[in-house]
C-alpha cells in the first residue's frame, strides 16, 4: 500500500518524521536517512534488541522474523513491537520509536584534572576545542584575548543511532552508496548546531572564531573528516592517515569564520588515537621520570604505560558491554540507569542516576553488583551464578532465579521496577574485563616491570572517573595496586584539545607525543588467546 504518488511513506513519532522507503527497505535505513533517532546499540547485527519500533497505523513491515521472536517478548510482539534492524517496510504506515536517541539526561563528563596556563601570545578571536567520543561529544569554547574557557556544552554523539562501537560504524560507513557522508555529516551538523548556541549565549559572533581543535579516537577522526575507515576495520587495521593537515571548516559545514580551519590532533594507529594522544601529552606522561598506567576505559578501551624513557600502547574491545550494550537490562549513564549497589543492613540497595525509578543497568553499577556478589559468594570464580535452588542466603535467595528460557538471574530491584542482572550478562562482562587484564599484564611486561612499580594508574573519561575503585579492582578492570596510586583524571581528551588550541607550541608538542608512543598489537600475540582465556575468571 502506497500513497497517492505510489510512494511508501513511514511516519516516525513522536518527531511526526516522515521519510520515503523503498519496498523491502529495512526500518532502521529509513530512520537513518531521514535524521531520526534510533539506538542501534549493536549497529545493526540483530543481537542487542534494542531499536525497537511499535506500529501505530497501518501494517507497514513483513512478517516478524526469527530474531524478532527470539528477542521480542510476547507482550511486545502483542502491542506492535518489531526491531528497525529486521523489520522491512513493505507498505506506508506510522510508527512510534520506542528506544529514542536523546542527549538529555545522560551524564557525560566535561572537566578537567588541571587549568590550562599557557596561551599563544598576542592572538585575539575565540576558537573551539571538541572531544568526540565515540559516544558522546564535548565542545569548549575559549577566547584567546581573555585566556579562559568561556563556555562548553555536550551532547550525545549521533552517530550511535550507527551503532555503539567503531566497528558497527566502520561497518555502517561503507555498507551503502551515501552512508559516509550521512554519519559525517550527522556529527558535523549537531557540532555546528552547537557551536552555534556557545556562540549565541557568550555573544561571540561566528566569524569571530578562527579555529576548531579536534581529539577522538581513529575512526572517529576519519569519519569527521569525511574519509573512510574501512582500512581500520580488517588487519592489518592501518588508518589512511595520522596526522591530517589543517583544512577549511566550511568544508565540512562547520560555520566559523570564512578563514577558520580545523586541525586534528595525531593518532597512533588504527585503534588508538587522538583522545589517547591528547591526554598523554596533558598529563605530561612522556615528560615524567615514574612510570605512569593510563586507562581509558569507555566504548573503546586503551592502555598507555610508560614515562619519559618511551610509551608503550595497546586497545582492547572492552567496551560495549560496559556501556550497555549485550548487557539485557543495560542502559548508557542517563537519568534512571542504576549507578551504584551496594548492601545496607544485609538489603540490596541500588541508587539511580537523578533519584528516579530504575530503567536499567549502566557500566558503574553493573561492575558494583558483579564485585559486590562475588565477595558474597553467589557468583564463584569461574563467574557462575550460585544455582537458585541451591542458595541458603537469605539475603539473595529470593532474589535468585530463572528466566523462561531457564537462564539464572537476580533481582537487583524491586517487583515494581524489575532490573535483573543474568548469567549471560556476568559471562559479557567477563570478556570485557578479561581484554582489559591482557592490556595491562602485557604492557607491563613491555615496560618490564610489574604493578606494584607503577608510580600512578589515571583513569581517564567518564566510566574510569565514575566506577567505585574497589568494585574495579575486585573484577579486574585495574590493577589491584595501592589504592592511593589510582586517581581519575577526569576529561583529559578534551583537556589536551584546549590545549592544543590554546597553545601552538603544545599542539605540535602532541606530534612528538604520538612518534614517542609504541603501539603493541594484542591479537597478533601468539599466545594472545590463551591469555584471554585465563583473564576472564574474576
Amino acid at each position: 500500500m502506497c500513497d497517492e504518488d505510489g510512494k511508501i511513506i513511514i511516519t516516525f513519532m513522536p518527531d511526526n518524521i516522515e521519510a520515503e522507503a523503498n519496498n523491502g527497505e529495512l526500518a532502521a535505513d529509513v530512520a537513518a536517512a531521514a535524521g531520526v533517532g534510533i539506538g542501534r546499540h549493536c549497529g545493526g547485527a540483530g543481537v542487542c534488541g534494542k531499536c525497537r519500533v511499535r506500529v501505530m497505523r497501518g501494517t507497514p513491515f513483513a512478517p516478524l522474523t526469527r530474531t524478532e521472536e527470539n528477542l521480542l517478548t510476547a507482550e511486545e510482539i502483542d502491542n506492535g513491537v518489531r526491531l528497525s534492524c529486521c523489520a522491512k517496510i513493505v507498505k506506508s504506515g506510522a510508527v512510534h520509536v520506542v528506544d529514542r536517541v536523546k542527549s538529555a539526561g545522560h551524564s557525560i563528563l566535561e572537566g578537567f584534572s588541571r587549568d590550562i596556563s599557557e596561551w599563544s601570545p598576542d592572538r585575539g578571536g575565540c576558537g573551539v576545542a571538541v572531544d568526540i567520543g565515540t559516544t558522546t561529544v564535548v565542545c569548549y569554547l575559549l577566547a584567546f584575548s581573555d585566556r579562559t574557557v568561556v563556555d562548553r556544552i555536550s551532547f550525545l554523539n549521533p552517530q550511535v543511532a550507527f551503532g555503539d562501537d567503531v566497528i558497527s560504524r566502520i561497518a555502517y560507513s561503507s555498507s551503502q552508496s551515501g552512508a559516509l557522508e550521512r554519519i559525517q555529516r550527522t556529527l558535523t551538523d549537531e557540532m555546528d548546531k552547537n557551536i552555534g548556541i556557545m556562540a549565541k549565549r557568550n555573544n561571540v559572533a561566528r566569524k569571530d572564531i578562527t579555529e576548531v581543535m579536534i581529539a577522538g579516537n581513529t575512526v572517529m577522526e576519519h569519519l569527521f573528516a569525511g574519509v573512510s575507515p574501512k582500512s581500520i576495520g580488517h588487519s592489518p587495521y592501518k588508518p589512511e592517515f595520522y596526522q591530517s593537515p589543517p583544512f577549511s571548516a566550511s568544508d565540512i559545514g562547520i560555520h566559523i569564520s570564512e578563514t577558520g580551519i580545523v586541525k586534528m590532533i595525531p593518532n597512533v594507529a588504527g585503534y588508538v588515537g587522538a583522545d589517547i594522544v591528547a591526554g598523554v601529552a596533558a598529563l605530561d606522561i612522556d615528560r615524567q621520570e615514574g612510570i605512569k598506567l593510563l586507562v581509558d576505559i569507555g566504548t573503546n578501551n586503551e592502555i598507555v604505560i610508560g614515562g619519559s624513557k618511551g610509551m608503550f600502547c595497546c586497545a582492547t574491545a572492552a567496551g560495549p558491554a560496559l556501556e550497555g550494550a549485550r548487557i539485557q537490562y543495560g542502559m548508557r549513564a542517563c537519568v534512571g540507569a542504576i549507578e551504584k549497589v551496594t548492601l545496607e543492613d544485609d538489603i540490596l540497595t541500588c541508587r539511580t542516576i537523578g533519584g528516579e525509578a530504575p530503567k536499567g543497568l549502566c557500566g558503574s553499577g553493573l561492575i558494583d553488583a558483579i564485585a559486590l556478589l562475588l565477595n558474597e559468594g553467589i557468583i564463584n570464580k569461574s563467574g557462575r551464578f550460585e544455582y537458585p535452588e541451591k542458595c541458603r542466603d537469605e539475603r539473595f535467595r529470593e532474589r535468585l532465579g530463572r528466566s523462561e528460557g531457564g537462564m539464572v538471574r537476580l533481582l537487583l530491584t524491586d517487583d515494581e521496577h524489575p532490573i535483573y542482572l543474568t548469567q549471560k550478562d556476568i559471562r559479557e562482562v567477563q570478556l570485557a574485563v578479561g581484554a582489559v587484564k591482557v592490556g595491562v599484564e602485557v604492557m607491563l611486561e613491555q615496560a618490564g616491570i610489574t604493578k606494584d612499580e607503577i608510580a600512578e594508574v589515571c583513569l581517564a573519561g567518564a566510566f574510569g572517573n565514575n566506577i567505585d575503585i574497589e568494585s574495579a579492582a575486585r573484577v579486574g578492570l585495574i590493577p589491584d595496586v595501592e589504592r592511593t596510586k589510582i586517581h581519575g583524571v577526569k576529561n583529559t581528551s578534551g583537556l589536551g584539545a584546549c590545549l592544543s588550541l590554546a597553545d601552538a607550541v603544545f599542539y605540535e608538542r602532541t606530534k612528538e607525543t604520538a612518534q614517542k608512543m609504541s603501539y603493541v598489537e594484542l591479537s597478533s600475540l601468539p599466545d594472545f588467546q590463551k591469555r584471554f582465556v585465563n583473564a576472564m575468571s574474576f
